[in-house]
């Protein structure tokens, strides 16, 4: 199989959580899966409502074949939001809703399709090549539009990291770039190639810029949606960076009889894919 390497970026975005506090809607600081799964799906000409009716009556959404892709995301922007207010027209009138709002977000995303989908990549990948989509990429709404560009595509080899071989993986300068799933991890080590840094969790707040160089933990990521409405949730944590430095984990702690598969995109350079 092959990793796909792409770069998405905007002047504003907003990935919408499920919840809202006092000030307004919150925003994810990555895009979810299930996101980046609705923009494979623009690309490959995919409706949002096309759905099947099985025998039992409930309905398959085309869309839902996609959901065996994995990902993996990179923010490459300082993670910083601003709370704005849009008005909504409804028929019961105009009201405001205030949003938080990434501005500037850019993001490296790796895309890996599964076998079974591999006319799917073959069709996604002369579509990105030459900036084609059956319909408009936006970051988030469709307010704000989603400019890419195609990096890299190449073969990959796979590691199943486990706590009996992690020392001799790291100590052999190994790192992990991008998202990390934590669904089986108890700890992991934050580092930077440039300045000392600390690890600190994050599941929301007010508008704010935050910090780069941090780690960042998501309690309930989306990484799939089923009959349109049910949503697959996993805890995940990411850093964000500029785009010329460098930042990585360089230690992971498992849960007991648990693994990481790990896939390769360079010297000593891996990610894991969600």
């Amino acid at each position: 199989m092959e990793i796909i390497e792409l770069d998405v970026w905007s002047k504003f975005g907003c990935f919408t959580k499920p919840f809202s506090n006092s000030g307004g809607m919150l925003t994810y600081f990555i895009p979810p899966k299930t996101s980046i799964i609705g923009m494979i799906g623009a690309i490959l000409g995919y409706k949002f409502d096309d759905y099947v009716t099985n025998d039992e009556g409930t309905n398959t959404y085309c869309i839902e074949k996609l959901n065996d892709i994995k990902v993996s995301i990179q923010p490459l922007f300082p993670l910083k939001t601003k709370r704005v207010t849009f008005n909504q027209v409804s028929n019961k009138g105009i009201s405001n809703i205030r949003q938080d709002v990434l501005i500037n977000p850019y993001y490296k995303l790796f895309i890996v399709f599964p076998n079974s989908l591999e006319s799917e990549k073959n069709i996604f990948l002369e579509r990105i090549k030459s900036q084609k989509s059956v319909f408009n990429l936006y970051m988030g709404k469709n307010e704000f539009m989603l400019n890419y560009k195609l990096i890299n595509v190449y073969k990959y080899k796979t590691f199943k990291l486990d706590n009996s071989n992690k020392n001799d993986f790291f100590s052999s300068r190994n790192v992990i770039y991008g998202s990390l799933n934590r669904k089986d991890i108890k700890d992991a080590t934050l580092k930077s190639d440039k300045i000392n840094t600390k690890k600190v969790l994050f599941s929301g707040g007010n508008s704010k810029k935050l910090e780069s160089f941090y780690e960042y933990f998501i309690h309930d990521y989306p990484i799939k949606r089923e009959n349109f409405v049910e949503f697959e949730f996993s805890p995940i944590s990411f850093y964000s960076i500029n785009k010329d430095e460098k930042c990585y984990f360089s230690d992971i702690e498992l849960k007991d009889n648990c693994f990481l598969e790990l896939c390769n995109i360079g010297d000593k350079k891996w990610i894991s894919l969600i």
